[in-house]
């Protein structure tokens, strides 16, 4: 029995005014490859269940292209993995803050997902020997909390909550994201679960015995800085998705989509000599025109090699525009 978990997708997610030859946000394309390619991965594995543990939107309202993306990727998974159900909860991004605002949510209804909006949901696959307890980040601000408890006969117990665990930022305070719904070690820890699949932090974490963050497809937080430190100290190869083993026990990488590799890897040296070689030359920033290849490489190379520079311990490289004469 194996679980495809992945979670805060962030799909829309923009950043800085790059562009690719057709119009479209850089950054939003690399988002939208890293969870392609996500999809393409999950297919060539083939587990018996998908779960997204939250934040699939970068917001509310997303824009057209990720709702058609997220739309055209899910039938490509449901049409290549018909008997495998796909398990999606509402987190803090893609959760609507007024009763006026109507989740796009309902979409995914229409492709057979099986997904958790506001309120807590169990859904059970007898064929699986499956139950699923989805937990949304708008029902754990419900006062009394909902039970979060095994239930059914069914030997495989799985729970995905959208959420921060204990002390979980205490040595990353600057990679904490507001709106984050607090996790109790009660709250994981009532019965015997197969498995716990959290989303909300974005750098792939073991929390305890059988209770992990995926980790998000990208760098979409307000700090990808702080991420690569953190997954350079956990050795960690970069963004991805993880691969359930629910017989085994067992939880393992399911692909990098993202990442620049170990922190002795020749592509992180080279950007840091770049650096050093740029500031020891009075190196001055060229405009470049608008546009580019629309491709992962084109900008999500750029910023986080930008952002490698500075986990390094180096000033950005980029000198202030001379005042207007």
């Amino acid at each position: 029995m194996r679980i495809a978990h992945v979670a805060d997708l962030h799909l829309g997610f923009r950043q800085y005014h790059r562009l690719t030859p057709r119009g479209h946000n850089q950054r939003e394309v690399d988002v939208g490859l890293a969870f392609e390619r996500a999809i393409t991965g999950i297919i060539e594995a083939r587990p018996d269940a998908v779960i997204v543990a939250g934040d699939l939107f970068h917001a509310v309202r997303p824009t057209n292209s990720a709702i058609l993306l997220a739309f055209r990727q899910f039938s490509r998974l449901r049409a290549a993995l018909p008997d495998a159900p796909v398990i999606v909860i509402a987190g803090n991004h893609d959760t609507p803050r007024s009763s006026d605002t109507v989740s796009i949510f309902g979409l995914l209804h229409e492709l057979g997902l099986h997904v958790a909006l506001d309120t807590p949901q169990r859904f059970v696959f007898p064929a699986l020997d499956l139950s699923v307890l989805a937990v949304p980040h708008q029902a754990l601000f419900e006062q009394p909390r909902p039970g979060l408890e095994p239930a059914g006969a069914e030997r495989h117990q799985v729970m995905v909550l959208h959420g921060e665990t204990p002390d979980l930022f205490s040595a990353f305070h600057d990679g904490a994201e507001p709106g984050g719904a607090h996790l109790s070690e009660a709250d994981l820890g009532r019965g015997a679960w197969s498995y716990v699949a959290l989303g909300h932090y974005h750098v792939q974490h073991k929390v305890q015995e059988r209770v992990w963050y995926s980790g998000a497809l990208e760098y979409v937080s307000p700090n990808p800085w702080g991420e690569l430190h953190e997954e350079r100290r956990q050795k960690l190869a970069g963004k991805g998705w993880l691969l359930v083993d629910l017989e085994r026990g067992t939880v393992e990488p399911g692909g990098t989509l993202a990442g620049l590799g170990g922190p002795g890897c020749t592509r992180t040296r080279s950007v840091a000599d770049r650096g050093r070689r740029r500031r020891s030359r009075g190196h001055r920033r060229r405009r470049r025109p608008a546009g580019g290849a629309e491709c992962p490489e084109a900008s999500g190379s750029r910023t986080r090699s930008f952002a490698n520079s500075c986990v390094e311990g180096l000033r950005p490289a980029f000198p202030a525009r001379p005042p207007p004469p």
